[in-house]
């Protein structure tokens, strides 16, 4: 496991508490952990649900974008269109539907990251959109996966 960061440290151990009927102490933790981290507490919440998603990639992937070279990302559009999935418009290392909130983020790792929002979300309203089940090598599969759960 490469050297965490102390914010990613911090994140790392947010994500190791439960988050169902949190406690007083669990709640106080959070909060310090994310005045420690420069981040709002639903910011925190974001994140901890992108290390639950993937880790530190997953993370990554939550704060940044990038401009992935040829290959991978380029083919994904005409994969989803081929298994009939909804046309995403592409921005960056983002693929997404605003009228269905569903956005599916290409990682440096090769694999690609589920996202959710509201439906009509715009897809550069960073705070909207959430890590939503689990990253896939198959844009296919991220995305049939999202659907599935009912975003």
């Amino acid at each position: 496991m490469p050297r965490l960061s102390a914010a990613q440290d911090a994140i790392r151990l947010a994500a190791a508490h439960p988050t169902a009927g949190l406690t007083s102490s669990t709640r106080a933790l959070y909060a310090r952990l994310a005045a420690e981290t420069g981040r709002t507490r639903t910011s925190l919440a974001r994140a901890v649900a992108a290390w639950r998603q993937g880790g530190v990639e997953a993370l990554r992937i939550l704060d940044e974008t990038w401009n992935p070279p040829a290959g991978p990302f380029d083919r994904a559009r005409p994969a989803l269109a081929a298994a009939d999935l909804p046309r995403l418009r592409p921005h960056a290392n983002r693929l997404t539907d605003e009228p269905r909130g569903v956005q599916l983020r290409f990682g440096r790792d090769g694999r690609w990251y589920p996202y959710s929002a509201d439906p009509g979300t715009p897809a550069d309203d960073e705070d909207a959109w959430w890590p939503q089940g689990e990253a896939d090598e198959d844009p296919v599969g991220a995305l049939t996966g999202l659907l599935a759960a009912g975003a």
